[in-house]
């Protein structure tokens, strides 16, 4: 059990990294240049809802049945909601901060850096939980059929077995591991966000 939650969480770990570094930036270039936005949005928005399963014959023929099918997959899954989020968080910011920090002479990319990408920081978590959840999602439908280990696989196996007694301690263990990883965004984001809840007690 251990050996397979291990493999699971390792992989959901390196799809959501990777989700994370590419969903951030561009949500937040999105948001703050219309040009980005007009040339990559619409794109974005067409391959949204085509839905993971989908993606699961072009993984297995590129990656073959390994890990980097199933870390394709999560990240995939991931990124959608940490790019939206953060394309939300960036134009939400009241744009008076910008101007202040502008008159106080800050460049384009201090600007971005000390004053949208903090403003953007509280819908970036809240799609940081939402692509964890779906991170998770995906890897037990990665494990099911892209790769011969972890959660998913042992469910799978299970099943076939007839063994449905381990296919509900696995969603058991599926839920938790879900549980724990999003009550660590939450601790992280409560760490990092201290001024953001400090601001919204003021009012």
């Amino acid at each position: 059990w251990l050996q397979n939650v291990l493999f699971s969480a390792e992989r959901v770990a390196k799809g959501f990294l990777v989700a994370i570094a590419a969903g951030v930036p561009l949500g937040i270039a999105i948001g703050w240049s219309s040009l980005i936005a007009k040339v990559v949005d619409p794109t974005i928005q067409w391959l949204r809802p085509v839905p993971i399963t989908a993606w699961l014959p072009i993984s297995i023929a590129i990656f073959g049945i390994r890990d980097f099918g199933a870390i394709f997959l999560i990240t995939l899954g991931a990124f959608y909601p940490i790019v939206i989020n953060a394309t939300q968080g960036a134009r939400a910011i009241d744009k008076n901060w910008i101007r202040a920090a502008q008159m106080m002479g800050a460049s384009q990319t201090a600007t971005l850096w000390r004053v949208v990408l903090p403003a953007a920081m509280p819908s970036i978590f809240t799609g940081l939980r939402i692509g964890l959840g779906i991170g998770w999602t995906a890897v037990i439908v990665a494990e099911m059929i892209a790769v011969k280990s972890g959660l998913g696989y042992v469910l799978w196996d299970a099943y076939y077995v007839g063994r449905m007694d381990i296919v509900l301690a696995d969603m058991v263990s599926i839920g938790l591991l879900g549980y724990l990883s999003d009550r660590l965004i939450v601790a992280i984001s409560g760490w990092l966000l201290t001024w953001h809840r400090l601001q919204s007690f003021s009012q």
